[in-house]
Protein backbone atom coordinates (compact mmCIF):
# COMPACT_ATOMS: atom_id res chain seq x y z
CA UNK A 1 0.00 0.00 0.00
CA UNK A 2 1.51 3.47 -0.77
CA UNK A 3 2.38 5.69 2.13
CA UNK A 4 0.75 9.19 1.69
CA UNK A 5 2.38 12.02 3.29
CA UNK A 6 0.30 13.79 5.52
CA UNK A 7 -0.66 17.58 4.76
CA UNK A 8 1.20 20.11 6.53
CA UNK A 9 -1.36 23.19 5.28
CA UNK A 10 -4.19 23.94 4.01
CA UNK A 11 -2.74 24.35 1.00
CA UNK A 12 -1.56 20.52 0.87
CA UNK A 13 -4.85 19.52 1.82
CA UNK A 14 -6.53 20.61 -1.20
CA UNK A 15 -3.57 19.70 -3.58
CA UNK A 16 -4.72 16.02 -1.98
CA UNK A 17 -8.42 16.53 -2.55
CA UNK A 18 -8.76 18.12 -6.01
CA UNK A 19 -10.41 17.21 -9.01
CA UNK A 20 -9.50 18.09 -12.39
CA UNK A 21 -12.52 20.27 -13.19
CA UNK A 22 -12.10 22.37 -9.74
CA UNK A 23 -11.17 25.83 -10.70
CA UNK A 24 -9.52 26.66 -6.69
CA UNK A 25 -6.43 27.86 -6.37
CA UNK A 26 -4.03 29.33 -3.45
CA UNK A 27 -2.91 33.01 -4.15
CA UNK A 28 0.85 34.23 -2.93
CA UNK A 29 -0.43 35.54 0.43
CA UNK A 30 -1.98 32.29 0.77
CA UNK A 31 -5.69 33.11 0.02
CA UNK A 32 -8.17 30.39 -1.27
CA UNK A 33 -9.09 31.80 -4.93
CA UNK A 34 -12.28 30.63 -6.48
CA UNK A 35 -12.23 31.09 -9.94
CA UNK A 36 -10.05 34.73 -10.15
CA UNK A 37 -11.48 35.74 -6.90
CA UNK A 38 -10.64 35.47 -3.27
CA UNK A 39 -12.74 34.13 -0.89
CA UNK A 40 -12.38 37.01 1.50
CA UNK A 41 -12.99 39.31 -0.97
CA UNK A 42 -16.63 37.42 -2.10
CA UNK A 43 -17.20 37.69 1.55
CA UNK A 44 -16.72 41.11 1.48
CA UNK A 45 -18.53 41.58 -1.48
CA UNK A 46 -21.93 39.42 -0.67
CA UNK A 47 -21.42 38.50 2.90
CA UNK A 48 -21.10 35.76 5.29
CA UNK A 49 -22.20 33.19 5.03
CA UNK A 50 -22.28 32.73 1.60
CA UNK A 51 -22.28 30.13 -1.25
CA UNK A 52 -20.31 30.24 -4.48
CA UNK A 53 -20.85 28.93 -7.51
CA UNK A 54 -18.35 28.47 -10.25
CA UNK A 55 -19.32 28.50 -13.88
CA UNK A 56 -15.86 27.27 -15.07
CA UNK A 57 -16.18 24.28 -12.98
CA UNK A 58 -20.24 23.58 -14.04
CA UNK A 59 -19.61 23.64 -18.27
CA UNK A 60 -16.43 21.44 -17.08
CA UNK A 61 -18.66 19.01 -15.88
CA UNK A 62 -20.98 18.97 -17.90
CA UNK A 63 -18.55 18.16 -20.68
CA UNK A 64 -17.18 15.66 -19.38
CA UNK A 65 -19.83 13.50 -18.69
CA UNK A 66 -21.25 13.88 -21.59
CA UNK A 67 -18.10 13.62 -24.00
CA UNK A 68 -17.86 10.24 -21.69
CA UNK A 69 -21.16 8.23 -22.35
CA UNK A 70 -20.98 9.91 -26.28
CA UNK A 71 -17.38 7.59 -26.17
CA UNK A 72 -19.39 4.87 -25.71
CA UNK A 73 -22.62 5.02 -27.10
CA UNK A 74 -23.09 5.25 -31.07
CA UNK A 75 -26.69 7.54 -30.90
CA UNK A 76 -27.40 10.24 -29.52
CA UNK A 77 -26.84 11.57 -25.97
CA UNK A 78 -29.09 13.89 -23.75
CA UNK A 79 -27.55 15.02 -20.53
CA UNK A 80 -30.30 16.13 -18.71
CA UNK A 81 -29.56 18.24 -15.22
CA UNK A 82 -31.85 17.30 -12.35
CA UNK A 83 -32.44 20.29 -10.93
CA UNK A 84 -33.82 19.25 -7.29
CA UNK A 85 -29.73 19.08 -6.75
CA UNK A 86 -29.90 22.81 -6.91
CA UNK A 87 -32.70 25.05 -8.22
CA UNK A 88 -31.08 28.23 -8.87
CA UNK A 89 -32.48 29.43 -12.06
CA UNK A 90 -28.91 31.01 -13.12
CA UNK A 91 -26.81 27.30 -12.71
CA UNK A 92 -29.76 26.04 -14.78
CA UNK A 93 -29.62 28.65 -17.52
CA UNK A 94 -25.50 28.41 -17.60
CA UNK A 95 -26.39 24.40 -18.57
CA UNK A 96 -28.83 25.33 -20.94
CA UNK A 97 -26.05 26.81 -23.03
CA UNK A 98 -23.77 23.84 -22.76
CA UNK A 99 -27.19 21.89 -24.71
CA UNK A 100 -28.21 20.34 -20.87
CA UNK A 101 -31.93 19.11 -21.27
CA UNK A 102 -33.70 18.50 -17.35
CA UNK A 103 -35.44 16.17 -15.05
CA UNK A 104 -38.19 18.29 -12.60
CA UNK A 105 -40.81 17.05 -10.19
CA UNK A 106 -43.11 19.50 -9.72
CA UNK A 107 -44.42 22.62 -10.77
CA UNK A 108 -41.81 24.54 -9.04
CA UNK A 109 -39.00 23.04 -10.77
CA UNK A 110 -40.64 22.96 -14.08
CA UNK A 111 -40.67 26.90 -13.80
CA UNK A 112 -36.86 26.74 -12.61
CA UNK A 113 -36.01 24.39 -15.24
CA UNK A 114 -37.47 27.43 -18.03
CA UNK A 115 -36.86 30.71 -15.77
CA UNK A 116 -33.12 29.73 -17.20
CA UNK A 117 -33.82 28.38 -20.30
CA UNK A 118 -34.85 24.71 -21.81
CA UNK A 119 -35.51 23.10 -24.85
CA UNK A 120 -38.93 20.88 -24.08
CA UNK A 121 -37.69 18.44 -26.52
CA UNK A 122 -35.07 17.38 -23.94
CA UNK A 123 -37.22 17.47 -20.43
CA UNK A 124 -38.50 14.85 -18.53
CA UNK A 125 -41.10 15.03 -15.88
CA UNK A 126 -40.65 11.97 -13.27
CA UNK A 127 -42.90 11.27 -9.99
CA UNK A 128 -44.15 8.70 -8.10
CA UNK A 129 -47.32 11.01 -8.16
CA UNK A 130 -48.12 13.60 -10.35
CA UNK A 131 -50.99 16.05 -9.92
CA UNK A 132 -53.12 17.27 -12.37
CA UNK A 133 -51.98 20.64 -13.04
CA UNK A 134 -48.19 19.61 -13.06
CA UNK A 135 -49.22 17.11 -16.03
CA UNK A 136 -50.94 19.86 -17.45
CA UNK A 137 -48.40 22.17 -17.39
CA UNK A 138 -45.61 18.97 -19.01
CA UNK A 139 -48.52 18.52 -21.89
CA UNK A 140 -48.82 22.18 -22.65
CA UNK A 141 -45.00 22.56 -23.44
CA UNK A 142 -44.54 19.75 -24.63
CA UNK A 143 -41.77 18.08 -21.97
CA UNK A 144 -41.81 13.98 -22.10
CA UNK A 145 -43.89 12.01 -18.91
CA UNK A 146 -42.13 9.10 -17.29
CA UNK A 147 -45.00 7.07 -15.76
CA UNK A 148 -44.45 5.23 -13.08
CA UNK A 149 -47.36 3.24 -12.47
CA UNK A 150 -50.23 1.67 -14.81
CA UNK A 151 -52.54 3.69 -12.72
CA UNK A 152 -51.12 7.09 -14.08
CA UNK A 153 -52.04 6.31 -17.89
CA UNK A 154 -55.70 6.84 -17.15
CA UNK A 155 -54.98 10.50 -15.46
CA UNK A 156 -52.24 11.37 -17.94
CA UNK A 157 -54.97 10.78 -21.45
CA UNK A 158 -57.82 12.25 -19.53
CA UNK A 159 -55.63 15.78 -19.09
CA UNK A 160 -53.82 15.02 -22.72
CA UNK A 161 -57.72 14.73 -24.01
CA UNK A 162 -58.50 18.09 -22.40
CA UNK A 163 -56.23 20.12 -23.72
CA UNK A 164 -56.39 18.52 -27.07
CA UNK A 165 -52.71 17.87 -27.30
CA UNK A 166 -50.38 14.36 -27.59
CA UNK A 167 -47.74 13.95 -25.09
CA UNK A 168 -44.49 11.89 -25.14
CA UNK A 169 -44.53 9.36 -22.39
CA UNK A 170 -42.20 6.65 -20.81
CA UNK A 171 -42.46 3.97 -18.58
CA UNK A 172 -40.24 3.41 -15.39
CA UNK A 173 -39.22 -0.25 -14.76
CA UNK A 174 -38.18 -1.08 -11.54
CA UNK A 175 -34.54 -2.95 -12.13
CA UNK A 176 -32.33 -4.70 -9.39
CA UNK A 177 -30.79 -7.24 -10.64
CA UNK A 178 -31.06 -9.81 -7.29
CA UNK A 179 -27.28 -11.58 -7.98
CA UNK A 180 -25.84 -8.04 -8.43
CA UNK A 181 -27.62 -6.96 -4.85
CA UNK A 182 -28.37 -9.94 -2.77
CA UNK A 183 -25.14 -9.03 -0.77
CA UNK A 184 -25.07 -5.58 -1.69
CA UNK A 185 -23.85 -3.02 0.95
CA UNK A 186 -24.75 0.61 0.12
CA UNK A 187 -22.10 3.09 1.13
CA UNK A 188 -24.31 5.80 0.72
CA UNK A 189 -28.12 5.02 2.13
CA UNK A 190 -27.11 2.83 5.44
CA UNK A 191 -30.01 0.33 4.97
CA UNK A 192 -29.73 -3.17 6.79
CA UNK A 193 -30.92 -4.84 3.24
CA UNK A 194 -30.54 -2.86 0.33
CA UNK A 195 -32.11 -4.94 -2.02
CA UNK A 196 -35.69 -5.66 -0.26
CA UNK A 197 -35.57 -2.00 1.02
CA UNK A 198 -35.54 -1.11 -2.52
CA UNK A 199 -38.35 -3.52 -3.97
CA UNK A 200 -40.57 -1.35 -1.97
CA UNK A 201 -39.45 1.58 -2.91
CA UNK A 202 -42.55 3.48 -4.33
CA UNK A 203 -40.61 4.12 -7.27
CA UNK A 204 -41.16 2.43 -11.14
CA UNK A 205 -43.13 -0.71 -12.09
CA UNK A 206 -42.17 -4.72 -12.94
CA UNK A 207 -41.64 -6.15 -16.41
CA UNK A 208 -44.49 -7.51 -16.68
CA UNK A 209 -46.69 -4.39 -15.53
CA UNK A 210 -44.44 -2.60 -18.08
CA UNK A 211 -46.12 -4.93 -20.95
CA UNK A 212 -49.60 -4.55 -19.67
CA UNK A 213 -49.08 -0.47 -20.03
CA UNK A 214 -47.61 -0.96 -23.63
CA UNK A 215 -50.38 -3.01 -24.71
CA UNK A 216 -52.69 -0.33 -22.72
CA UNK A 217 -51.75 2.61 -24.37
CA UNK A 218 -53.13 1.32 -28.05
CA UNK A 219 -56.26 2.55 -26.75
CA UNK A 220 -54.93 6.29 -25.50
CA UNK A 221 -54.84 8.14 -28.64
CA UNK A 222 -53.15 11.17 -26.97
CA UNK A 223 -50.53 9.31 -25.45
CA UNK A 224 -47.20 8.60 -27.33
CA UNK A 225 -44.91 5.75 -26.03
CA UNK A 226 -41.37 6.97 -26.00
CA UNK A 227 -39.12 4.70 -24.47
CA UNK A 228 -38.20 3.43 -20.78
CA UNK A 229 -36.33 4.69 -17.36
CA UNK A 230 -34.84 3.57 -14.48
CA UNK A 231 -33.23 5.23 -11.49
CA UNK A 232 -31.53 3.71 -8.52
CA UNK A 233 -29.62 6.97 -7.29
CA UNK A 234 -26.10 7.52 -5.54
CA UNK A 235 -26.19 3.80 -3.60
CA UNK A 236 -22.83 2.93 -4.41
CA UNK A 237 -19.16 4.45 -6.20
CA UNK A 238 -18.21 1.08 -7.75
CA UNK A 239 -19.29 0.98 -11.48
CA UNK A 240 -20.06 -2.90 -11.69
CA UNK A 241 -23.80 -1.26 -10.00
CA UNK A 242 -24.33 0.41 -12.74
CA UNK A 243 -22.89 -2.36 -15.41
CA UNK A 244 -25.37 -4.67 -13.84
CA UNK A 245 -28.30 -1.80 -13.90
CA UNK A 246 -28.06 -1.19 -17.18
CA UNK A 247 -27.63 -5.38 -18.16
CA UNK A 248 -30.63 -6.00 -16.23
CA UNK A 249 -32.52 -3.03 -18.22
CA UNK A 250 -31.32 -3.77 -21.49
CA UNK A 251 -32.29 -7.55 -21.06
CA UNK A 252 -35.94 -6.22 -19.59
CA UNK A 253 -36.23 -3.99 -22.87
CA UNK A 254 -35.31 -6.25 -25.40
CA UNK A 255 -37.59 -8.72 -24.12
CA UNK A 256 -40.24 -6.32 -24.30
CA UNK A 257 -39.39 -5.42 -27.62
CA UNK A 258 -39.80 -9.17 -28.80
CA UNK A 259 -42.84 -9.54 -27.13
CA UNK A 260 -44.69 -6.00 -28.05
CA UNK A 261 -42.31 -4.81 -31.52
CA UNK A 262 -41.83 -1.69 -29.23
CA UNK A 263 -38.27 -0.19 -30.02
CA UNK A 264 -38.04 2.36 -27.28
CA UNK A 265 -36.25 6.36 -29.01
CA UNK A 266 -34.90 6.38 -25.87
CA UNK A 267 -33.72 4.93 -22.60
CA UNK A 268 -33.22 7.16 -19.39
CA UNK A 269 -30.63 6.38 -17.07
CA UNK A 270 -31.41 8.25 -14.67
CA UNK A 271 -28.65 9.35 -11.88
CA UNK A 272 -26.34 8.74 -8.88
CA UNK A 273 -22.92 8.93 -10.66
CA UNK A 274 -20.25 9.48 -7.79
CA UNK A 275 -18.05 11.90 -8.43
CA UNK A 276 -13.92 12.12 -7.96
CA UNK A 277 -14.37 13.36 -4.40
CA UNK A 278 -17.26 11.94 -2.93
CA UNK A 279 -18.32 13.27 0.54
CA UNK A 280 -21.44 11.04 -0.12
CA UNK A 281 -19.18 7.76 1.31
CA UNK A 282 -19.69 9.05 4.78
CA UNK A 283 -15.78 9.02 5.44
CA UNK A 284 -13.49 8.21 2.35
CA UNK A 285 -13.61 11.18 0.32
CA UNK A 286 -12.03 10.44 -2.58
CA UNK A 287 -13.36 7.45 -5.31
CA UNK A 288 -11.03 6.57 -7.34
CA UNK A 289 -13.55 5.79 -10.22
CA UNK A 290 -13.79 8.87 -12.49
CA UNK A 291 -17.03 9.06 -14.81
CA UNK A 292 -15.31 7.10 -17.56
CA UNK A 293 -15.62 3.92 -15.73
CA UNK A 294 -19.30 4.30 -15.19
CA UNK A 295 -19.95 5.28 -18.89
CA UNK A 296 -17.94 1.73 -19.97
CA UNK A 297 -19.52 0.17 -17.14
CA UNK A 298 -22.92 0.57 -18.19
CA UNK A 299 -22.59 1.29 -22.08
CA UNK A 300 -21.30 -1.88 -22.76
CA UNK A 301 -23.47 -4.72 -21.64
CA UNK A 302 -26.00 -2.58 -23.06
CA UNK A 303 -24.77 -2.14 -26.31
CA UNK A 304 -23.93 -6.14 -26.51
CA UNK A 305 -27.03 -7.17 -25.38
CA UNK A 306 -29.51 -5.05 -27.76
CA UNK A 307 -27.22 -5.99 -30.96
CA UNK A 308 -26.88 -9.34 -30.16
CA UNK A 309 -30.95 -9.31 -29.87
CA UNK A 310 -30.89 -7.02 -33.18
CA UNK A 311 -33.44 -4.01 -31.67
CA UNK A 312 -32.58 -0.39 -32.71
CA UNK A 313 -30.32 1.26 -30.39
CA UNK A 314 -32.13 3.81 -28.86
CA UNK A 315 -31.14 7.15 -27.59
CA UNK A 316 -29.47 7.41 -24.10
CA UNK A 317 -30.91 10.02 -21.66
CA UNK A 318 -29.30 10.40 -18.23
CA UNK A 319 -30.14 12.45 -15.05
CA UNK A 320 -27.47 13.98 -12.88
CA UNK A 321 -27.90 16.26 -10.88
CA UNK A 322 -24.83 15.84 -7.73
CA UNK A 323 -22.19 15.34 -10.28
CA UNK A 324 -22.84 18.73 -12.29
CA UNK A 325 -23.45 20.81 -9.52
CA UNK A 326 -21.36 19.21 -6.42
CA UNK A 327 -17.92 20.30 -6.91
CA UNK A 328 -18.44 23.95 -8.39
CA UNK A 329 -19.96 24.95 -4.91
CA UNK A 330 -17.95 26.38 -2.08
CA UNK A 331 -20.00 27.22 1.47
CA UNK A 332 -18.36 30.28 2.70
CA UNK A 333 -18.52 30.69 6.47
CA UNK A 334 -16.78 33.21 9.35
CA UNK A 335 -15.15 32.40 12.46
CA UNK A 336 -17.34 33.93 15.47
CA UNK A 337 -15.62 32.12 18.38
CA UNK A 338 -13.07 30.11 19.31
CA UNK A 339 -13.82 27.77 22.38
CA UNK A 340 -11.23 25.98 24.50
CA UNK A 341 -11.38 23.17 27.21
CA UNK A 342 -7.61 22.59 28.03
CA UNK A 343 -9.09 20.20 30.13
CA UNK A 344 -11.49 18.03 28.26
CA UNK A 345 -8.66 18.98 25.30
CA UNK A 346 -11.44 20.16 22.33
CA UNK A 347 -11.51 23.19 20.77
CA UNK A 348 -14.82 24.36 19.04
CA UNK A 349 -14.35 26.52 16.50
CA UNK A 350 -17.65 28.36 16.02
CA UNK A 351 -19.01 30.07 12.68
CA UNK A 352 -21.58 32.12 11.55
CA UNK A 353 -23.50 29.43 10.33
CA UNK A 354 -25.17 26.24 10.59
CA UNK A 355 -25.75 22.51 9.22
CA UNK A 356 -28.85 24.20 8.44
CA UNK A 357 -27.23 25.14 5.24
CA UNK A 358 -25.46 21.16 4.91
CA UNK A 359 -27.96 19.26 5.43
CA UNK A 360 -26.61 16.37 3.97
CA UNK A 361 -24.43 16.17 6.92
CA UNK A 362 -26.99 15.48 9.50
CA UNK A 363 -29.25 13.51 7.13
CA UNK A 364 -26.75 11.30 5.48
CA UNK A 365 -23.46 11.69 7.52
CA UNK A 366 -21.89 13.44 4.69
CA UNK A 367 -18.34 13.72 5.07
CA UNK A 368 -16.64 17.14 3.59
CA UNK A 369 -13.37 18.91 3.44
CA UNK A 370 -12.99 22.34 4.77
CA UNK A 371 -10.18 24.82 4.68
CA UNK A 372 -8.85 27.95 6.48
CA UNK A 373 -9.55 30.40 3.31
CA UNK A 374 -6.79 32.87 4.46
CA UNK A 375 -3.98 31.00 5.94
CA UNK A 376 -4.38 28.46 2.98
CA UNK A 377 0.22 28.45 3.48
CA UNK A 378 0.01 28.20 7.53
CA UNK A 379 0.96 25.08 9.03
CA UNK A 380 -1.32 22.77 10.76
CA UNK A 381 -1.11 22.19 14.42
CA UNK A 382 -4.73 21.92 15.49
CA UNK A 383 -7.52 19.54 15.29
CA UNK A 384 -10.89 21.09 15.74
CA UNK A 385 -14.42 20.71 15.49
CA UNK A 386 -16.35 23.22 12.94
CA UNK A 387 -19.58 23.81 14.67
CA UNK A 388 -22.29 26.12 13.59
CA UNK A 389 -24.96 27.99 15.74
CA UNK A 390 -28.14 25.84 16.20
CA UNK A 391 -29.21 24.85 19.24
CA UNK A 392 -28.04 21.26 17.94
CA UNK A 393 -24.57 19.80 17.41
CA UNK A 394 -24.22 21.22 13.96
CA UNK A 395 -21.08 19.65 13.69
CA UNK A 396 -19.76 20.98 9.75
CA UNK A 397 -16.11 18.63 10.18
CA UNK A 398 -14.90 16.47 13.27
CA UNK A 399 -11.25 16.44 14.03
CA UNK A 400 -10.68 18.87 11.64
CA UNK A 401 -7.05 19.94 11.30
CA UNK A 402 -6.76 23.55 11.05
CA UNK A 403 -4.01 25.85 11.22
CA UNK A 404 -4.49 28.33 13.74
CA UNK A 405 -7.89 30.76 13.69
CA UNK A 406 -8.39 34.22 14.55
CA UNK A 407 -12.14 35.49 15.30
CA UNK A 408 -13.09 37.05 11.35
CA UNK A 409 -11.47 34.88 9.51
CA UNK A 410 -13.10 33.15 6.69
CA UNK A 411 -13.75 29.06 6.02
CA UNK A 412 -14.01 27.71 3.04
CA UNK A 413 -16.16 23.82 2.92
CA UNK A 414 -15.92 22.20 -0.53
CA UNK A 415 -18.80 20.32 -2.18
CA UNK A 416 -21.72 22.95 -1.44
CA UNK A 417 -23.25 22.87 -4.72
CA UNK A 418 -25.73 19.79 -4.49
CA UNK A 419 -28.21 19.89 -1.97
CA UNK A 420 -27.01 23.03 -0.11
CA UNK A 421 -29.81 25.45 -1.08
CA UNK A 422 -32.26 22.87 -2.16
CA UNK A 423 -32.55 21.31 1.39
CA UNK A 424 -31.23 24.76 3.05
CA UNK A 425 -33.59 25.07 6.03
CA UNK A 426 -34.16 27.75 8.86
CA UNK A 427 -34.29 26.15 11.82
CA UNK A 428 -33.80 28.53 15.15
CA UNK A 429 -35.01 31.13 12.69
CA UNK A 430 -31.92 31.55 10.76
CA UNK A 431 -32.40 33.25 7.53
CA UNK A 432 -30.70 31.39 4.99
CA UNK A 433 -27.13 33.02 3.14
CA UNK A 434 -26.94 34.54 -0.46
CA UNK A 435 -25.33 32.66 -3.16
CA UNK A 436 -22.81 34.49 -5.45
CA UNK A 437 -21.78 32.96 -9.21
CA UNK A 438 -18.23 33.50 -10.47
CA UNK A 439 -16.65 33.37 -13.43
CA UNK A 440 -13.04 34.40 -13.90
CA UNK A 441 -12.60 37.71 -11.92
CA UNK A 442 -16.34 38.14 -12.63
CA UNK A 443 -18.85 37.61 -10.09
CA UNK A 444 -22.87 38.03 -9.65
CA UNK A 445 -25.39 37.90 -6.84
CA UNK A 446 -27.85 34.57 -7.80
CA UNK A 447 -29.89 34.52 -4.68
CA UNK A 448 -30.18 37.54 -2.00
CA UNK A 449 -29.44 36.72 1.82
CA UNK A 450 -32.85 36.26 3.11
CA UNK A 451 -33.90 38.54 6.33
CA UNK A 452 -35.43 38.05 9.75
CA UNK A 453 -38.80 39.38 8.01
CA UNK A 454 -38.41 36.92 5.07
CA UNK A 455 -38.48 33.81 7.52
CA UNK A 456 -41.43 34.71 9.03
CA UNK A 457 -43.05 36.18 5.60
CA UNK A 458 -45.00 33.40 5.21
CA UNK A 459 -46.70 33.30 8.55
CA UNK A 460 -50.42 34.57 9.17
CA UNK A 461 -50.99 36.15 12.84
CA UNK A 462 -54.69 36.66 13.68
CA UNK A 463 -55.79 40.11 14.64
CA UNK A 464 -56.28 39.10 18.48
CA UNK A 465 -52.81 38.10 19.09
CA UNK A 466 -51.64 41.19 17.80
CA UNK A 467 -48.81 42.92 19.96
CA UNK A 468 -46.85 46.22 19.84
CA UNK A 469 -43.36 46.02 18.76
CA UNK A 470 -41.10 45.95 22.12
CA UNK A 471 -39.68 49.07 23.13
CA UNK A 472 -36.07 49.75 24.40
CA UNK A 473 -36.72 51.34 27.47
Amino acid sequence: MMNVAVPNTPEEVLRRWMTSSDQLSVSADGSLMIEGISAAELIKRFGSPLYVMSEGTLRKNFRRIKAAFEANWPAAINVMYAIKANPNPSIRAILHEEGAGGDCFSLGEIQATFLGGADPNKIVVNGSYKPDEVIARAIDLGLTINLDSEEEVDSVEAVARRLGKTVRVGIRIKVLPEDYFKDFSSDCFKRPNFFQGMRRSKWGETAETAKRIIRRLTGHEHLKLFGYHTHIGRASRDPNMFGAIGAELAQIVLNLYQETNFAPSMIDLGGGWARERDPESSGDVRNPHPIEDYAAAVCAPMLRIFRDGQMPLPEIWLEPGRYLVGNAGVFLTTVGLIKRDTELGFTWVNVDSSTNNLLQIDLFGYTYVALSAEGMHRPLRQKVDLVGMTCVPSVFVRDCAMPELKVGEVIAVLDAGMYGEAKGYQFNSLPRPATALVSGKFSWLIRRRETVDDVFSTMVLPERFKQDEPRVS
